[in-house]
């Protein structure tokens, strides 16, 4: 009788904020596998070869999941098995700086947001009418419009480009306050 062979399929690499992964597994010379060694869930279950597995929280936790998979139904022949390691990297992250207050003399306002676990993030307007220096950078310059500033804020969005990791954003609103004004009296 032929010797059964197993293929886990190749590692593989998830995120965080989007963990779950198709398994890929193939067994040949036997009825089928099953598979072990990770505390997380498998959809259908785990006798599929193509299951859904979602890590569980210690495994996103500690990064690194290995997952073995044993033929079954082998007759005459000893179990075979072959692993794969799934990587879960980290969730990206985004602030978009706090709220604050500008004065309403100057429609230039320089916005700033940080990243981390991720390549880049977007500029987007919740509500305003004005427009970005550049819109792909975290350092830049929202320039608002005379309707902003009579409305008295702005609302800004600052997202994470999707990747493997699902998109994050945060916001920041921006009040415009009123202009300074001087009055030195009526002539005299």
């Amino acid at each position: 009788t032929p010797q059964p062979t197993v293929n886990a399929a190749a590692d593989r690499t998830v995120c965080a904020n989007n963990p779950t992964l198709t398994l890929a597994g193939s067994v040949t010379n036997a009825t089928g596998g099953i598979w072990t060694g990770g505390s997380g869930t498998f959809v259908a279950n785990n006798t599929t070869l193509n299951a859904q597995y979602t890590p569980s929280a210690a495994e996103i936790t500690a990064g690194t999941v290995t997952l073995t998979l044993t033929s079954t139904g082998n007759g005459n022949c000893v179990a075979t098995n072959d692993a794969m390691t799934i990587t879960i990297n980290p969730a990206p992250t985004v602030d978009a700086g706090a709220d604050r207050t500008v004065c309403g003399i100057n429609p230039a306002v320089a916005i700033s947001g940080t990243i981390a676990n991720v390549g880049s993030a977007t500029w987007s307007i919740i509500s305003g009418g004005g427009t970005f220096a550049n819109a792909n950078s975290l350092s830049t310059t929202y320039n608002a419009t005379p309707t902003d500033i009579s409305n008295g804020f702005v609302d800004l969005r600052l997202t994470t480009t999707a990747g493997l990791c699902n998109s994050v954003f945060d916001d920041v609103h921006i009040n415009f306050a009123p202009a300074p004004s001087a009055n030195a009296g009526p002539n005299q």
